[in-house]
Formats: C-alpha cells, sequence, structure tokens
C-alpha cells in the first residue's frame, strides 16, 4: 500500500518512516513540498499521490513555544489536521493523527490513569490545539485513528533522554545538578515501539480514538534517575515541584494514559516502560553521550 507520511524527519516520524518501509511504499515530502496549512497544496498532493492512509506526525511539539505564540500553534497544529481531513474525506483516505495526553488536566490522583472517554481539559496552548485538532478530525473525516500519547523518547529530535544526558556531561569531569520534577507522572515511551503500534493499527483496519503509551508509569525524577543508572553517568538530581499558574499547573501533573481500547480490541503492542527504556539505551545510549559531549564543547 502506499501511505503519505507527514513530519517524517522528526522523533516519531522517522521511525514511522523505517517501519512502514519494511512493508509499504512511503512518500515523506517535506514542509516545502507539502505545507499542511495550505489547504490548495493538501488537496492537491492527496489527488496525485492517491495515499491508501495518511499518518500525520507534522506539527509544533515544542510546549513553550506554543504558550509564547499560540497563534501559530493553533493554525499549524489545527487548521493543518482539518485539512488533511477534508483531504482524506474527498478522497475517500484514511488518516492517522497523533494526539497527546496534554488533552488532560492531570489532576487525576497518581496512579489513576486516563481512560479515552474521559473529558478533556487542557491547562496549555499546545493542548488546546490538540482537543481541536481532535475535533476537527472527528468532524471532517469519516476514516481516522487518533492516538494519543506522551512522553516521548527517540534516536531523532529532542527529548527527555537527550535532554539528562546533556546536562549530566556538559561539565566535563565536574558532577552536575539537575533539577527535575518530582510530582509529574506519565509513562517513558519508546517511538519506534509506537510506530510498530500505528502500523498494527493501520494494518487491521481499525477505527477510533486510542491510547498508545508503555506499560507502568514512573515520576520524572524516577525516569531521569533509571537513565543515569544505565549509563553510568554521575549527576545530582535535585527534586523539585512543578510550578503553578494561577489557581492548576501548566503542566499536567498526572500524565499516566491506559490503553484500555488496545487491550479490548486485541491490538496491544506496548511494552513496559522499563524494559523498552533499558533496550534503547542499550541500543543508542552510547552514541547519544557521545552526541551530548561534542555538543557540549562546541558551546563550551
Amino acid at each position: 500500500m502506499k501511505i503519505l507520511l507527514l513530519g517524517s524527519t522528526g522523533m516519531l516520524g522517522s521511525d514511522c518512516k523505517t517501519i512502514f518501509e519494511r512493508e509499504h511504499t512511503v512518500i515523506a515530502p517535506n514542509k516545502e513540498t507539502l505545507d499542511i496549512i495550505s489547504w490548495d497544496k493538501v488537496i492537491e498532493s492527496i489527488h496525485q499521490i492517491a495515499p491508501d492512509a495518511v499518518i500525520n506526525c507534522a506539527g509544533i511539539t515544542d510546549f513553550r513555544l506554543c504558550e509564547e505564540d499560540s497563534f501559530s500553534a493553533m493554525k499549524i497544529n489545527v487548521e493543518g489536521p482539518r485539512n488533511l481531513a477534508q483531504g482524506c474525506a474527498r478522497f475517500g483516505r484514511k488518516l492517522i493523527h497523533i494526539s497527546s495526553y496534554r488533552v488532560y488536566s492531570g489532576l487525576k490522583s497518581i496512579p489513576q490513569p486516563y481512560f479515552e472517554d474521559d473529558t478533556a481539559d487542557p491547562l496549555s496552548a499546545y493542548g488546546k490545539a490538540k482537543v481541536y485538532s481532535e475535533t476537527a478530525i472527528r468532524e471532517n473525516a469519516p476514516k481516522y485513528i487518533i492516538i494519543r500519547t506522551g512522553w516521548l523518547y527517540g534516536r531523532e529530535g529532542r527529548n527527555f533522554v537527550k535532554w539528562i544526558i546533556y546536562n549530566a556531561v556538559k561539565g566535563g569531569r565536574k558532577k552536575q545538578t539537575i533539577q527535575v520534577a518530582e510530582d509529574q507522572y506519565g509513562s517513558p515511551t519508546w517511538t519506534y515501539r509506537l510506530a510498530y503500534q500505528i502500523r498494527e493499527l493501520f494494518s487491521e483496519n481499525t477505527s477510533g480514538t486510542y491510547h498508545a503509551t508503555a506499560e507502568g508509569y514512573c515520576s520524572q525524577l524516577e525516569y531521569a534517575r533509571f537513565v543515569l543508572e544505565k549509563l553510568n553517568l554521575r549527576a545530582n538530581l535535585d527534586p523539585v515541584r512543578t510550578p503553578e499558574k494561577g489557581k492548576r499547573p501548566r503542566h499536567p501533573l498526572n500524565g499516566i494514559l491506559e490503553n484500555r481500547l488496545l487491550k479490548k480490541q486485541g491490538h496491544h503492542l506496548m511494552q513496559e516502560w522499563q524494559k523498552d527504556l533499558s533496550l534503547f539505551l542499550d541500543q543508542s545510549g552510547a552514541d547519544l553521550v557521545k552526541e551530548a559531549r561534542k555538543i557540549s564543547k562546541k558551546e563550551g
């Protein structure tokens, strides 16, 4: 089959490209070739390429940038998916769209997870954009898969694992102190595993809104400690509390998602977060440390 993949150079998009190329023809245009906020370009591209499905991994994922420029966040993260949904509807194609745990407030008590049918109540501009993008897809695309996930890490792009490694090595032999949230909880999720899960849903011709994160959960503090211990890196972890804006924190304190629909339908492929993170660090940890040290030397 033919897949039109948007955002193929990003953290999740690059792994989706690797996984889907093994069985399908993947067309992966860059932003200059296909800008999803251009309705005309989206319609023209879907018509000419005639894909069996469109996978949307594109968008602004920088949380702070979305807060600083909410207009651009809404335009790219909502208008783009709406254009794709309308294009897929016009030509009878399926749309697979990536959403986020940030559609929820995170006010549930730990360790109570969020289920697919829980009411969205975002705290941030990014979370609001994701809610609106989901609505745009449900209202316009008759055939769609929406996947809510979070705490992603992978070989490409920026992520928490790379951030921890960089901050641990940036001082050379001097032991660094890294501030890490002790009150934010979620499930560290490997993009490579998630790409397999997306392919499973596509292959089984499913439809609807799914949660897909690694099994189990931890705090960011526990997450950071796991990475440092696995890679034998020395650093002092300074536990901090999440700052609040008004009466509620901007970051959901509880980002735990339950993959209930995947399990119910027999499509669940996600693994325990410790198992996947250990495997990822075995494969890529040494290279990530080397890359972080090179960056640190250039900046120093």
